[in-house]
């Protein structure tokens, strides 16, 4: 196995987005080039008194704004999606997440749950009152990673969760032991209301999608079996009305995915290795993800234990990526958790694997 470690390339440089928190982190630029990332803090990773927070960069991600935080109901705010919609407007999906006992104790199934969604129109500094997700039989299911958007516009949020899959038949996609459906839930009015989901697949969760294009779309996730928890990528020629058979793609305890288009067509997939020596890993696709290269590209090692990863990058119009990942439990500093920003070039990635 070769190993192509992204902090020794020419221009990487490595940057503290917040200390103390930074759980989930989801980012996503501008037009204009500025960087909104939207982090959980106020508790680890489960919790009551979990918020979600914003941070912001006008720098291509070198320095980064104090959190200032969006939502902080009695519940636990959690799983943040964020994307922009066509006039610049950003969208957040969250999970307002109330299965907690009377001690504060985590409580599966307790609820009550709810799926909430709220806006900015101006980059992050100011946000609308969240409101209640509108399609009332997903209301519950929990948002995660990228809110992505077609050349139509219509937007698509990545949601999972509930017990009976709506839509599903003999048809559908699945990975054992397939009781978790994942879904792409859709907006035509920029992210006002939400509905039309299309059921993607069961047995797979915390998904990321990719517009490669109009009829060409990448879908990974992971597997909902605790004891596998890899990714499985799908995909779809009819904008999402139906999809391939799930195929394997990375080794178990390595998730979840996040997915991003490079200027010359090739598909970076970044991922959280769970497993010693924890980290940060990815691998590329040189024909738009139906095979993965064998090199591994080493964005982190070593991190203090498996409560790491969920990677999330964006491209600037420069071709500069920016991923952000979070750490917690960290012995030597103290810190609750701590969420890090890599900066690197396209180029220098893509020469060097050449």
């Amino acid at each position: 196995m070769n190993v192509l470690d992204i902090r020794h390339l020419d221009g990487t440089t490595v940057h503290t987005v917040a200390a103390g928190q930074g759980y989930f982190p989801v980012v996503a630029a501008t037009e204009g080039d500025e960087l909104l990332a939207i982090l959980r803090g106020g508790a680890p990773h489960m919790g009551l008194g979990g918020r979600l927070d914003c941070v912001r960069s006008a720098d291509g991600g070198v320095t980064w704004t104090d959190p200032v935080t969006i939502t902080d109901s009695e519940r636990d705010d959690r799983n943040p999606a964020l994307g922009f919609n066509a006039d610049g407007v950003a969208i957040l999906g969250y999970h307002w997440q109330g299965s907690y006992d009377e001690d504060g104790e985590w409580a599966p199934q307790k609820g009550p749950t709810d799926t909430r969604v709220v806006r900015s129109s101006d980059g992050g500094i100011t946000w609308s009152e969240d409101l209640k997700l509108n399609w009332l039989p997903l209301n519950g299911t929990s948002p995660f990673g990228k809110i992505r958007r077609d050349s139509e516009g219509t937007l698509y949020m990545p949601v999972y969760g509930v017990s009976h899959p709506l839509g599903a038949d003999h048809s559908t996609p699945s990975v054992a032991p397939a009781t978790c459906p994942t879904y792409l839930l859709r907006s035509n009015d920029g992210g006002d209301t939400w509905a039309d989901p299309m059921t993607v697949a069961v047995g797979l969760n915390e998904a990321d999608l990719l517009v490669i294009s109009d009829n060409d779309w990448l879908f990974a996730a992971r597997s909902e079996n605790r004891d596998e928890q890899a990714i499985y990528t799908l995909r779809s020629t009819d904008r999402g009305h139906s999809w391939s058979q799930p195929v394997r793609v990375t080794d178990g305890k390595e998730h979840p995915p996040d997915l991003t288009l490079l200027s010359d067509g090739s598909v970076l997939l970044i991922y959280g290795r769970r497993h010693p020596a924890y980290g940060l890993d990815a691998r590329i696709s040189r024909d738009r993800g139906h095979t993965w290269s064998d090199t591994i590209i080493r964005f982190a090692t070593d991190l203090p234990g498996t409560d790491i990863g969920y990677p999330s990058t964006a491209r600037l119009s420069d071709s500069t990526l920016v991923t952000l990942y979070y750490e917690a439990n960290d012995s030597e500093t103290g810190e609750t958790a701590r969420c890090t920003a890599i900066r690197y070039q396209e180029s220098e990635l893509l020469a060097t694997l050449d």
